[in-house]
């Protein structure tokens, strides 16, 4: 090792020698702040798992990290009737206590509200498909996640009707996982590239609007 050190220092002019050192501490700095950066994700997200035990204890969320992206996913049969936007007594509770414990944990992180609905269609005047029923039972927990202090600059809605299940709709419990709020956080990337070029990270502050489909 030492007579291969001597061999690149021998055979290196000293100026590039010295730039590659201060190239390679640089990428080294770089690997370390990113390290810094996962672990304390990872510490967020334990720590909301700790919060939110009592509603994934009774079943009423599921809390999972995949690929980076993390998803709160609230079944709608806790919050809504069928075909229905009006918020139940347990759901508007478990509404609640996930939007504190998001204020508290993540208050400079974005996160959007996503509608999911089974694949029976509806059609009503008041939802004429399942992209509005999706889109209003979303809108409807994102101004019930305001209303209970989430900062409504760093919140939106969404609807995916029945384009996205996460089980088969051949069954009936298959529907029922399908019928769900997710609350996704919404990775910014550019906020992650300030904290590795050192210049803090404090989140998107852009407001952001609604959207219902």
């Amino acid at each position: 090792m030492l007579a291969l050190f001597l061999m690149l220092n021998a055979c290196v002019p000293q100026e590039e020698y010295q730039a590659l050192q201060e190239e390679n501490a640089r990428l080294l700095m770089r690997v370390e702040k990113l390290d810094a950066i996962v672990e304390k994700e990872r510490q967020q997200v334990k720590d909301l798992r700790e919060d939110l035990k009592p509603l994934v204890d009774r079943g009423f969320l599921s809390i999972d990290v995949t690929d980076g992206r993390v998803t709160l996913s609230l079944k709608s049969d806790v919050l809504f009737a069928k075909g229905s936007d009006t918020l139940s007594a347990d759901g508007r509770e478990a509404v609640q206590t996930l939007a504190r414990a998001l204020s508290r944990r993540t208050p400079d992180r974005d996160f959007q509200v996503e509608g999911h609905t089974d694949s029976d269609p509806i059609n009503t005047p008041q939802f004429p498909s399942n992209w509005y029923l999706g889109a209003s039972r979303g809108i409807v927990v994102t101004d019930a996640m305001i209303a209970a202090g989430f900062p409504r600059n760093h919140i939106s809605a969404a609807s995916y009707a029945d384009t996205k299940p996460v089980e088969s709709n051949s069954s009936a419990s298959g529907q029922a996982r399908n019928r769900r709020i997710e609350v996704v956080l919404v990775p910014d990337v550019s906020d992650i590239y300030k904290r590795l070029e050192g210049n803090g990270g404090g989140g998107k502050k852009g407001k952001h609007k609604k959207k219902d489909s």
